[in-house]
């Protein structure tokens, strides 16, 4: 494990804040500044960069200049390390460096030399090295590549602790298995691996390192990752190297995928030569890691082109239409990465063992890795490492992560044994899996799918809430979505401007809380219903409100959501007859917060009374029956829907979707006693928090409310005996 001395030290020496680093960015800006040929080397580093990665330098407020000076110098800082590892155990590693990988010409060498605390690292001492482990390294680079470059490019580096689970519950023999890490960022997994391998070798350390160097193969697409990950992958031999005269690291700069390092372009992506990696290695008994977790909106237009390709081949996108655009298609390309890779690189009878968003058990977008099956390929799923609500990767990931272990072949998956990981008291630590297993509390569990039916149906645990899971017999609609905030949105200033009629209240993800909400913002809806061709009435009937959209023709048509592409150019998606129903039970999709509320019309001081519009971020169902809504808002907020709720929904940005809220149970209004009473106990909830409105939400969240609660306890007892009689229970 790292020592965090000799971490704090080297940042010191040659961080961010450092005089070296100032000094290396300085060589650097002023041999760019001209047109000779650093600055065309430098242009080739920027097309390449783009080409594999998108055009993500433009989002960014650093420079592209800044970007490459960065990454250059941590480049030169593991060539420096990489000459310590030489010096200090007297081995001569063949392949340090990645051909074109920083840039070309001498410009990056130059800029390094004669830089003191460059130098100084060269010399560092046995001592020292056996402090540094793939966590150092990581926590060097990102104390030199700004946070935002990092969060744009998607490198998450995986603590050694959750690597040393995953590769620990690969059940393959060690001495026997051949690893491979696809997506191997700094080298967490390949050093996991290392050790894994070396510890079941002979006792000569000659044969250790020939065993490891020929079992233990890592790939990236960025060049410095590769960079790093042969560093890592050096120090986790360094109790051997004395045996090895020279070593050959098989850590190979491309693209695992085989999209961009096209074999017919000669190389001139950032992906490598174009020399295609799944002919030149063989197949691996193991694929580990952690795949990258880029959404589709990031590739460049040729990528997403070249995955659709592929998509053809292993069916990785089988959401079309509608639900693709609803966002089922896919969270990340986490999943299908590691698809292509079983394809590309795993043994028959083969294990994979990866890091995902535990999401994928849940959500739509999950489907995919839930059926188990990579094209032709079956899956079984032998164990899940669960790390719930903790945060392993820090406060950069939001989304909860888990390790998934699975087997190349047909076999009976569930019930699936997995670890559910929880804090126990102390902070956490994520340096090792032996520091994960002293600190951490474990529960051992197993998943089930929802649908015994259906095994890609939602996992969930085998001791899950599941009293109100059942079928959604009522329609689940989603709130209005213009993608145009800015000619939408309506201030007061402008109801002056254009005509009342078309200005509505709009429910924003802040505005409601549990039975009830707390204010609106003002939202022009120029049409009934999606698609609407009511061009020519606009313009004769609200013609100021036409002059206005006319205006703002240019930024709506640029609007970019193929929803939109239908209809007159103001067009609007999320709209029809269900809109206008006259009450609406919303809950916001986005994050978790399972609070529910009817909603019918709201008093606006320039506006009346008038119907209030979900927004964007709001499901809904729609009924004309004031008891029907409050009679579902009472099964939504009561104890056990959301304890059903609560394990069924995934923890990501969008974790109360449609998918999620129909695995419940949402009946008919029946009209009985019961009904009837769970429809007034809703009702007298919403009054109480309405009673509340003057306040802010803020103010509201704080407060204790004790005629809520009473209300509340009244709805979970009829809720509790309507879900057991229909279950055919007693309570």
């Amino acid at each position: 494990m790292a020592d965090e001395r000799t971490i704090r030290r080297l940042r010191e020496r040659v961080g961010r804040d450092s005089d070296a680093h100032r000094v290396y960015r300085e060589r650097v800006s002023a041999a760019l500044a001209g047109d000779g040929e650093d600055r065309r080397a430098f242009e080739a580093w920027r097309r390449a960069f783009v080409a594999a990665h998108g055009d993500v330098l433009g989002d960014l407020d650093a420079s592209a200049e800044a970007v490459f000076a960065d990454r250059a110098y941590y480049g030169a800082v593991v060539d420096r390390l990489v000459d310590a590892v030489e010096g200090a155990y007297g081995v001569e590693v063949m392949n340090r460096g990645v051909d074109g990988a920083l840039g070309t010409g001498d410009l990056l060498g130059d800029a390094a030399d004669g830089v003191d605390a460059l130098a100084d690292l060269a010399a560092l001492d046995r001592s020292t090295l056996a402090d540094l482990d793939a966590d150092a390294l990581r926590d060097l680079y990102e104390g030199i590549v700004p946070r935002e470059v990092r969060l744009a490019l998607g490198e998450y580096h995986t603590p050694r602790g959750v690597a040393d689970l995953a590769v620990d519950a690969l059940a393959v023999d060690p001495a026997e298995a051949t690893y491979l890490d696809p997506g191997c960022g700094s080298g967490a997994f390949l050093a996991a691996c290392v050790d894994r391998v070396a510890a079941a070798a002979s006792d000569d350390p000659a044969a250790v390192v020939d065993r490891v160097t020929d079992t233990v193969f890592g790939i990236d697409l960025s060049p410095v990752a590769v960079a790093s990950a042969r560093l890592t992958y050096l120090l986790a031999l360094a109790p051997h190297l004395d045996a090895a005269e020279r070593v050959t690291v098989p850590v190979y700069h491309g693209d695992a995928l085989g999209l961009v390092d096209a074999p017919d372009e000669g190389g001139d992506d950032e992906g490598g030569n174009g020399r295609d990696l799944a002919a030149s290695l063989p197949p691996v008994d193991c694929l580990v890691g952690n795949p990258p977790w880029i959404t589709w909106d990031r590739l460049p237009d040729r990528l997403q082109d070249r995955w659709r390709d592929r998509s053809e081949e292993l069916d990785l996108f089988p959401h079309e239409g509608a639900a693709a655009l609803l966002g089922h298609g896919n969270d990340d390309l986490s999943v299908p990465f590691v698809w292509v890779c079983i394809d590309r690189y795993l043994d028959a009878g083969g294990e994979v063992s990866v890091v995902l968003k535990r999401d994928v058990t849940k959500g739509p977008a999950g489907r995919l890795f839930r059926s188990l099956r990579a094209g032709d390929q079956p899956l079984a799923l032998s164990h899940v490492h669960d790390f719930g609500t903790l945060s392993p990767f820090g406060d950069q990931v939001a989304a909860g992560a888990a390790v998934f272990t699975l087997r190349a072949e047909e076999g009976e998956s569930f019930p699936a044994p997995a670890t559910a990981w929880e804090r126990d008291g102390a902070a956490p630590d994520y340096g090792s899996g032996d520091a994960v297993r002293e600190l951490l509390a474990r529960e051992g569990t197993a998943l089930v799918p929802v649908d015994p039916e259906d095994p890609a149906s939602a996992w969930i645990r085998r001791d899950a809430e599941r009293a109100a899971l059942g079928d959604a017999g009522q329609e689940i609609r989603h709130g209005l979505k213009d993608d145009a905030e800015d000619v939408f949105s309506v201030d007061r200033d402008l109801l002056d401007r254009i005509e009342l009629d078309l200005v509505y209240p709009y429910l924003k993800s802040r505005h409601v809380v549990r039975y009830g909400h707390f204010g609106h913002d003002l939202r022009l809806v120029p049409m009934r219903e999606a698609h609407e061709d009511n061009e020519a009435r606009l313009r004769e009937r609200y013609p100021e409100t036409y002059r206005y959209l006319r205006e703002r023709r240019g930024a709506l048509e640029e609007r970019s959501s193929s929803w939109l592409d239908n209809g007159p150019f103001y067009n609007v998606f999320g709209l029809g007859e269900y809109t206008w129903a006259d009450y609406r039970v919303a809950w916001c999709r986005l994050g978790y917060k399972p609070h529910f509320a009817v909603v019918s019309t709201a008093d606006d001081p320039d506006l009346g009374e008038k119907q209030v519009i979900p927004g964007d971020h709001y499901m809904f169902v729609a009924t004309d029956d004031e008891r029907e809504a409050h009679f579902l808002c009472a099964l939504l907020n009561s104890a056990p829907y959301q304890r059903s709720l609560r394990d069924v929904a995934g923890d990501g940005k969008a974790s109360l979707t449609k998918s999620t809220v129909s695995r419940l149970a949402l009946p008919d209004y029946p009209g009985t006693e019961r009904a009837e009473e769970l429809a007034e106990r809703s009702m007298a909830a919403h009054d109480v928090v309405a009673d509340h409105d003057h306040l802010s939400k803020r103010a509201y969240r704080d407060r204790e409310v004790p005629e809520l609660a009473a209300v509340q306890a009244q709805i979970d007892d009829l809720a509790e005996s309507l879900v057991a009689e229909r279950n055919g229970r007693q309570l």
